[in-house]
């Protein structure tokens, strides 16, 4: 089972270093395709740890880049035109299997969000959050455990166990009781 919000951070971080990269590429910053080879050898590795088996796709990109100048007729410049436009086509790929992973994560979590917002109003009429006691993640575990022993939460509860992983499930509980928990806000 794959854990969504740690895939949606890490992915996010893969992300974010793709601005520094189109920077060096407008410059013409002769580091750019080396930088984007690491880049997408690092990313591919982080898809990797993540289980998501798109990121074998980075290998072949970056296969591209480093066969974009092998015909030895060209000149050199004409060859390094070939790899900065094969490492930017590269990139664009690259973020957009990104996105769409982040995109179906993030998804994921908010579909799982709403279920629960809509568990945890039929809890709340029913049941007293417990008292904060302890760590922050052990009354997490308490609010779970209770609402898997409600009736009107108990079907759902073991929907979402069977969804989501242990991880996703505290990340979406802990979104959905900062929302009930806050003093001034009304659940919706």
């Amino acid at each position: 089972m794959h854990i969504l919000c740690v895939q949606t951070a890490k992915l996010g971080q893969r992300l974010a270093q793709i601005s520094t990269l189109i920077t060096l590429y407008h410059q013409g910053d002769p580091s750019f395709v080396d930088r984007t080879l690491t880049w997408l050898e690092e990313t591919e590795k982080a898809m990797s740890q993540l289980h998501l088996p798109t990121g074998a796709e980075l290998s072949g990109l970056r296969g591209k880049i480093l066969r974009s100048d092998e015909d030895v007729n060209l000149r050199r410049s004409a060859a390094r035109r070939l790899r900065f436009a094969a490492a930017a086509a590269a990139l664009e790929r690259t973020e957009a299997i990104l996105r769409e992973h982040i995109q179906h994560a993030e998804d994921r979590l908010r579909f799982f969000e709403e279920k629960l917002c809509e568990g945890m109003t039929a809890f709340l009429l029913q049941v007293e959050l417990p008292e904060k006691t302890g760590s922050y993640n052990s009354w997490l575990s308490d609010v779970w455990s209770l609402m898997q022993h409600q009736p009107a939460t108990h079907p759902l509860a073991l929907y979402v166990v069977a969804s989501l992983s242990p991880i996703d499930r505290s990340y979406v509980l802990d979104r959905i009781l900062a929302r009930v928990t806050r003093p001034g806000l009304e659940f919706s």
